[in-house]
């Protein structure tokens, strides 16, 4: 998968079964001295998502390594695939995604099952 700055790249695909819940692990390129305004955009995004039914909870992870290529990850539970993908279908997710800061971030967006837990 490629780096996307576009609203349909920003949407991890389609997983095999869309009833199960699901992890949506999304890595962001950020440059060095933006963080400020990609931390602004993020927290926009996230109020987002944070209403939507199906949203469990949601982490953004910096790099500690200073040369790390994704500088940014967001971990963010969902119940379920469907519900994951349906706010993403959606004339404000569009709108959101489009801001033109968004384009100097790509990033990566994948969806994951657990398969093993501890603790």
């Amino acid at each position: 998968m490629s780096e996307s700055i576009t609203p349909e790249g920003r949407t991890a695909t389609e997983p095999n079964e869309a009833s199960r819940p699901v992890t949506l692990i999304n890595s962001f390129v950020v440059p060095d001295g933006r963080d400020e305004v990609f931390r602004q955009l993020w927290t926009e995004t996230s109020r987002y998502f944070r209403a939507q039914p199906g949203f469990v909870s949601l982490r953004l992870h910096r790099a500690v390594t200073a040369d790390a290529r994704y500088r940014f990850v967001n971990v963010a539970q969902w119940a379920s695939a469907d519900q994951y993908r349906a706010p993403h279908l959606t004339d404000e997710f569009r709108r959101l995604i489009a801001q033109q800061p968004w384009r100097e971030f790509p990033s990566t967006p994948t969806l994951y099952e657990v398969v093993t837990a501890t603790g």
